[in-house]
């Protein structure tokens, strides 16, 4: 009776370590766990500790280049978790698919979570979806065609950008026209039109990156000469511009495409004629417009479109074909 008391006692751990350990693992194995018992579950469920894991995850110090092959094949709804060894050699990890009935582009990413968009306009509005490709659990919602102030609004053609608030639990997507926006609140389910623009809102990189707790756009400047960063800030729903007067990245550049690298805000760009990739790194802070050039990668002959991290060094991109 005793030895098997003693046996119990051995094999017990309390629960702010089984916490620690959690913490550590990717998203995926998560998923798993909370199937092992009520608590498991209450705890990986819970608010704080998906906060705290999402930190730890963006606070890991990998320094891996994500790159693969460039797909053209915006509509073929599947996508391929990759990770970078340490050989540098690349490994595919899992093959995804969307969600049904949304086989199409990701508009933009943030926190593990994508958004979508069907190309089919439904009788009460332009339908998105939030999709977790880590828990596979999905938010669907409209946008009522009472917001659609323009014919040319509110379609593939414009800008998107997803932040994440996870004190209050709440996500917002914001919907943006060339001259005017709309957000819409997860947690309220409701829209919000927001005032106009002074001018056309005509941004380098489409989908917005979240970090710093704003989002980001690269903006192009009147002299259309340079980019300079602007971004949605959750807290009052409005749009401001970096402090940087002389802007960040000259127009000749060819194309840019933005990442969450680690919680820091990544740029990086591709000249298919001269196959080099350059990328920059940005200060953490909204206030803190340092740049510095992380890396320049020679020989490359296509570049990988990345929607950013899940955690773990592991990476989210567009998978082409089967």
């Amino acid at each position: 009776m005793a030895e098997n008391h003693s046996e119990q006692v051995s094999t017990y751990l309390p629960l702010h370590v089984i916490e620690i350990i959690l913490l550590n693992l990717p998203a995926k194995s998560l998923l798993r766990f909370k199937a092992v018992s009520k608590s498991w579950n209450t705890m990986i469920s819970d608010p704080v500790f998906v906060r705290n894991h999402l930190h730890q995850s963006k606070a890991s110090n990998s320094q891996n280049l994500f790159l693969c092959d460039f797909t053209f094949n915006y509509n073929s709804g599947k996508f391929c978790l990759v990770k970078i060894d340490e050989d540098r050699t690349l490994r595919s990890l899992d093959v995804l698919k969307s969600p049904r009935g949304f086989n199409m582009r990701v508009l933009c990413y943030c926190d593990g979570v994508l958004l979508f968009t069907s190309d089919d306009e439904t009788p009460s509005g332009v339908e998105f979806v939030l999709w977790n490709p880590s828990t596979r659990t999905q938010t669907i919602f409209r946008l009522p065609f009472e917001l659609n102030t323009d014919d040319k609004c509110y379609g593939l053609c414009n800008w998107y950008g997803l932040c994440h608030d996870p004190i209050i639990g709440d996500f917002k997507v914001v919907v943006i026209c060339s001259n005017h926006y709309a957000v819409y609140s997860c947690k309220n389910k409701a829209w919000t039109m927001k005032k106009e623009f002074g001018d056309t809102f005509g941004v380098a990189y489409h989908p917005g990156v979240f970090v710093d707790g704003v989002v980001y756009w690269l903006k192009m400047e009147k002299d259309e000469r340079r980019y300079k960063l602007t971004y949605f800030d959750p807290k009052d729903d409005e749009f401001k511009m970096a402090n940087d007067e002389h802007g960040i990245f000259k127009v000749q550049r060819p194309t840019y495409n933005m990442i969450d690298f680690g919680g820091r805000l990544c740029v990086y760009s591709y000249k298919q004629g001269d196959k080099v990739v350059h990328i920059w790194i940005k200060e953490k802070g909204v206030d803190n417009n340092s740049w510095k050039e992380l890396i320049t990668v020679e020989n490359v002959e296509r570049i990988l479109v990345l929607y950013g991290t899940l955690g773990q060094g592991e990476l989210l991109n567009r998978r082409n074909g089967a």
